[in-house]
């Protein structure tokens, strides 16, 4: 019987992004034991909402302009949590022609709704499109260019997205989150048979490992992890962009640079390449499927 670990949250919390490396330990620790559904719960309906009322003065846009600045603060306040690169220079993701983060949420139900078994990686892209590369994901050009960067059908997600697919499907998400109560993101509920436990807010890697064994009576244990090529490599098709940081921590490497130098044979034949970003580096893929396996 596998564990569930339901995540809630919004494609563009950074908090969420810095507990990447939890989620792949717990995935290689816990392995086929643990499934890790995502409900958008949609951080910013209104961005008016968040705007001093001292900045209003000077203009709506000068007051989203001020959000958006104190906002890509809150991002470099969370960098420390796991170490994984937050670079905010030039972040706009809002401004007064968007005003809030429901189109990330209903383009992930989008992706899910094309293609289920691509929809992780899409949420990963999306973060990291909004997080790192600073891309204003509000836009729906943007939200497009991450949809065709996953192998997404984009007549499908575009026809999820405007359709009405996508907003039935988030309603269900936004209703779940009001009806447990909700108020505060991350939260995690975890379900093991008919026993489950909510709670709200970061939860260390330690945290988990205990409301696993207190829900399972102590049937799931972690399991030791050993570094093999081929493991590693079929781990990296399921995740084909990565900071080495979640590497080092599914692997329980010493640091960063030894899962690089460990790398190094698929590094040299082409098959992972490295791709610098500000503050840091990722691992991407040279040999994922570029097309969709799911149908249009």
């Amino acid at each position: 019987m596998q564990l569930t670990i339901t995540t809630f949250t919004d494609p563009m919390m950074g908090l969420s992004y810095e507990c990447y490396p939890i989620f792949r330990k717990l995935e290689t620790h816990f392995p086929g034991n643990l499934k890790f559904p995502v409900v958008m719960c949609c951080l910013v309906r209104d961005v008016h909402a968040l705007l001093d009322p001292a900045d209003l003065p000077h203009g709506e846009a000068y007051a989203i302009e001020r959000y958006n600045h104190r906002l890509a603060r809150i991002y470099e306040s969370e960098e420390p949590i796991s170490g994984m690169p937050i670079n905010m220079a030039g972040f706009q993701l809002f401004s007064p022609e968007h005003i809030s983060s429901m189109p990330l949420d209903l383009a992930y139900k989008a992706a899910e709704l094309t293609c289920r078994e691509k929809a992780e990686y899409f949420l990963y892209r999306l973060r990291f499109a909004t997080i790192v590369e600073t891309r204003p994901t509000t836009r729906w050009q943007e939200l497009l260019h991450v949809a065709k960067a996953c192998g997404l059908n984009e007549e499908a997600f575009t026809r999820n997205y405007t359709d009405g697919s996508a907003q039935l499907a988030l309603d269900k998400d936004l209703a779940l989150c009001q009806s447990l109560g909700i108020h505060q993101l991350p939260a995690y509920q975890l379900s093991y048979g008919d026993k489950s436990l909510l709670v709200q807010g970061l939860v260390s890697y330690q945290g988990f490992v205990e409301y696993i064994s207190e829900l399972s009576d102590g049937r799931m244990r972690e399991e030791r992890v050993s570094w093999g090529i081929e493991t590693v490599r079929s781990f990296l098709r399921a995740h084909p962009l990565i900071s080495p940081i979640e590497l080092c921590e599914a692997f329980d490497m010493e640091g960063p640079e030894s899962v690089i130098d460990r790398l190094h044979p698929l590094f040299a034949s082409g098959e992972l390449v490295l791709r610098a970003v500000a503050r840091g580096v990722f691992i991407a893929s040279n040999c994922v499927p570029k097309n969709s396996p799911c149908k249009p």
